[in-house]
């Protein structure tokens, strides 16, 4: 790992273009084919979603405990070389595993170390765009069109082998982790000691932020937002085998996901959605929400579940970028991983754990009832999501006229 030397010569972004385009290989194979290589291997539905659980539930122990280590040791490069080096030790071990139990054990410890790496490069990231001037927008696309192309890679390489998983996703962590290697270092803050300096524990100081108002609403609809997007990415390569798709076209359709996200980074897109701000933005992702969940329950044809993908453009670039840069801008200086993990991460943790167990209670009392578990799943999502529309859209106009209110007494 590389130190920044020279504090007054601005750095390069060239290694976090790369580093993010490679990083997100390893999202595309696991966030693609994983619940597929788990169903194959004899896992029904409801173990899976089980699994799922369990993960959530210890992650949200192992996030927050993450984060103040990468917050405390000396660099925050040395955490995240650390988990990429467990990572694919586990992923090694995964791939050996032949019973059930094995399978099980090594699918949820493996999650455990990959879950918290994106909040320390992303904070690694966010520290060197602030301090260069760099738009971070532009970074994070890099990660799409690696995604996009890793997924359509994978699917071709996986259609008649799955196990295949784990040349592809072992590869790409060793690839990350050599180019995490050559990431600059982001050292500690030590938290400032001068009069007047915020008190309390580190767990107020950061949920202190869920104070404003703004906040708690955008957090709100990003819950439903990782709720429902959990959902999707365990069922879509299910549904999409079961309307008659193969597993290439379940890497199409992450191809499809990825590159839907480019005009939002770039161009009209990304101007229109700073222009309207995170709050409205949100309100978008959840009107898109409606949509996109509604056509998945009308649909009957596996090319249609494929092509809903183009709406994860307009869904998620407001999360990864916007939520990304408001809690690294309100967070204490010595507390940015942990701000990521305590609250951007832990919320989607959240989420994706009522996902998990939710979604395989009502898949099994659906089953039970002689109904289509997946499809009703993205039956019930519509009112969901029309609900904390209306929700999110109260809390906002409320905000806007308490806000006038108190610029009017002012005056």
């Amino acid at each position: 790992m590389k130190a920044d030397k020279d504090t007054g010569k601005k750095d390069s972004p060239l290694i976090f273009y790369i580093f993010y385009f490679v990083v997100f290989f390893g999202n595309a194979i696991q966030g693609s084919f994983l619940t597929l290589y788990l169903t194959n291997a004899g896992l029904p539905q409801s173990t899976v979603g089980l699994l799922n659980g369990i993960t959530q539930c210890l992650s949200l122990i192992v996030l927050p405990v993450v984060g103040r280590l990468a917050d405390k040791a000396p660099t925050k490069n040395r955490v995240l070389c650390i988990e990429l080096l467990i990572a694919i030790v586990t992923l090694i071990l995964f791939s050996r595993a032949k019973n059930i139990i094995a399978i099980c054990i090594f699918r949820v410890a493996y999650s455990l170390f990959f879950m918290p790496i994106a909040s320390v490069y992303q904070t690694i990231t966010m520290e060197y765009a602030n301090k260069n001037g760099w738009d971070y927008g532009p970074i994070r696309m890099t990660g799409t069109i690696g995604f996009s192309l890793m997924a359509l890679a994978a699917g071709l390489g996986m259609n008649k082998n799955i196990s295949m998983i784990f040349p592809f996703l072992i590869g790409s962590y060793v690839l990350t982790f050599i180019l995490a290697l050559m990431l600059p270092e982001s050292r500690r803050v030590d938290r400032p000691l001068t009069e007047g300096a915020k008190e309390g524990s580190d767990a107020s100081r950061i949920f202190s932020i869920l104070k404003n108002r703004r906040v708690r609403n955008v957090m709100m609809m990003y819950f439903m937002y990782s709720f429902a997007t959990s959902l999707n990415n365990m069922y879509f390569g299910l549904y999409t085998r079961q309307l008659g798709g193969t597993m290439t076209m379940v890497g199409l359709g992450s191809m499809i996901l990825g590159f839907s996200e480019l005009p939002f980074h770039l161009g009209p897109g990304k101007r229109w959605l700073e222009r309207i701000g995170l709050e409205k933005s949100m309100l978008v992702v959840i009107t898109a929400g409606i949509i996109r969940w509604a056509v998945c329950a009308l649909t009957k044809n596996a090319w249609v579940m494929v092509f809903t993908m183009a709406f994860n453009g307009i869904m998620l670039v407001p999360v990864t970028i916007g939520l990304v840069k408001f809690l690294y801008d309100n967070a204490p200086e010595d507390l940015k991983v942990t701000a990521q993990t305590s609250l951007h991460s832990s919320v989607s943790v959240a989420a994706m754990l009522l996902a998990d167990f939710g979604g395989s209670l009502v898949h099994t009392l659906l089953e039970r009832a002689r109904m289509d578990p997946i499809k009703n799943q993205y039956v019930l999502l519509v009112p969901l999501f029309i609900a904390v529309l209306l929700i999110g859209y109260t809390s906002m106009k409320r905000g806007e006229r308490e806000d006038t209110q108190s610029a009017s007494e002012q005056i």
